[in-house]
């Protein structure tokens, strides 16, 4: 960046590209999320974390 507090087009560019692609990498991320918890539930029939046949 510039001394001054203006911003120049090359930095915006990058701080709007890194913003776009960290959106798309938390989108990824919860679709993934996601679609394990969907498998889990179709392969054992729900989703816990602590599934423990001794608690009633």
């Amino acid at each position: 960046m510039n001394d001054s507090s203006k911003w120049d087009d090359k930095a915006i560019a990058a701080v709007s590209t890194a913003a776009i692609m960290l959106g798309a990498l938390l989108y990824y991320w919860i679709g993934q999320g996601q679609s394990m918890v969907e498998l889990l539930e179709l392969a054992y029939g729900s989703f816990k974390f602590f599934n423990n046949p001794l608690i009633f």
